[in-house]
């Protein structure tokens, strides 16, 4: 009798649950209680139909609605892009932005010009010069590379050859003992590279998470110099340094890794009445929460402003570094 009525309870349970559920609604498989159905969303305890106007669609809950790709949403109605010429409709899909080549100005998209000896930018909308030249004004100037030095990695500047130290604008001979030296410090990274990229890591620094031994490496991929001259165009005003890193890991475990970056770019510049060249620095830094074996890149932009009175006329990046500043597990 007791197992009679306790089937008969479950039953009606059953029955009354179900009978609760509104219109085009069903269980919650992740919790008590009912969700509508996809195309439908929740008014108080009913389920209504979603108004889907024209040139849209379900969105990804299945609750409301979006726009197709080249409408962008105009209250209950969805409107088409209109893309100028030179153009195309963005990664969103509800906007539009200039092919490679162009750059925006109002409602329209204006091809760049490109002097001689340069290029289309990394970003399209802007150019670059060539490796071997480096910006000033509108203009690309050729590198003057002083003997036994070559073109340096930024591509806008040079350095000494092996065997060679930077003194003033040339390059002079090292001593015997500079150059052992040199020899034991090149010998030393070798052997630090080979060991970092054995166990899965590489860079210009690294640092170790001690809880469980996981190594974190940072590497400078390139950076950019841009000089923005005065209202005259005799000289510049303030120069915009971008660099690009990336910061990878071999950590194994099923947490995530917190790790902070710090970077320091130092430029080198000369003023129109000046014989000697002077520098200046500057730093940033950024956080990055990397998984297992995980990378991740980023871009780090300075600016460097010059006083009127020193009528800067070249600029260029002498230095960058980065650097793990911390690791910690989470």
């Amino acid at each position: 009798m007791r197992i009679l009525l306790i089937i008969f309870c479950m039953c009606f349970a059953s029955l009354s649950w179900s009978q609760s559920l509104p219109e085009h609604a069903s269980e919650n498989p992740y919790g008590s209680g009912w969700k509508c159905d996809r195309g439908y969303y929740k008014s108080g305890n009913k389920c209504e139909k979603v108004q889907i106007p024209e040139n849209a669609g379900l969105d990804v809950y299945g609750s409301g609605w979006k726009c197709n790709r080249g409408y962008y949403k105009s209250g209950n109605t969805c409107v088409e892009v209109q893309v100028p010429k030179n153009a195309g409709i963005d990664v969103y899909g509800s906007g539009w932005k200039c092919n490679r080549g162009y750059y925006k100005s109002g409602n329209t998209c204006v091809k760049v010009q490109v002097p001689e000896n340069a290029g289309i930018d990394v970003y399209g909308s802007g150019w670059k010069c060539n490796r071997g030249y480096y910006k000033f004004g509108n203009k690309c100037v050729k590198v003057q590379v002083p003997e036994n030095a070559s073109i340096d990695i930024y591509g806008s500047g040079w350095k000494c050859n092996r065997g060679f130290k930077k003194v003033g604008s040339s390059c002079k001979a090292m001593t015997q003992q500079e150059l052992q030296r040199q020899i034991e410090l090149e010998k030393a990274a070798i052997a630090e590279m080979q060991r970092r990229r054995a166990q899965g890591v590489s860079g210009d620094d690294c640092d170790t998470e001690y809880k469980t031994n996981a190594e974190v490496c940072v590497e400078i991929t390139g950076g950019d110099i841009d000089c923005n001259e005065s209202y005259s165009g005799n000289y510049y005003n303030d120069c915009d340094v971008s660099l690009n890193y990336e910061v990878n890991t071999d950590y194994s475990g099923g947490a995530y890794l917190d790790v902070e970056v710090e970077c320091t770019v130092e430029i080198e510049y000369k003023g129109r009445n000046t014989y000697s060249t002077q520098s200046d620095s500057s730093y940033g830094d950024e956080s990055h929460d990397l998984y297992a074996h995980d990378s991740d890149s980023e871009t780090l932009n300075f600016n460097f402003s010059f006083g009127s009175y020193q009528e800067v006329t070249s600029a260029k990046i002498s230095s960058a570094e980065c650097e793990i500043d911390s690791v910690d597990l989470y």
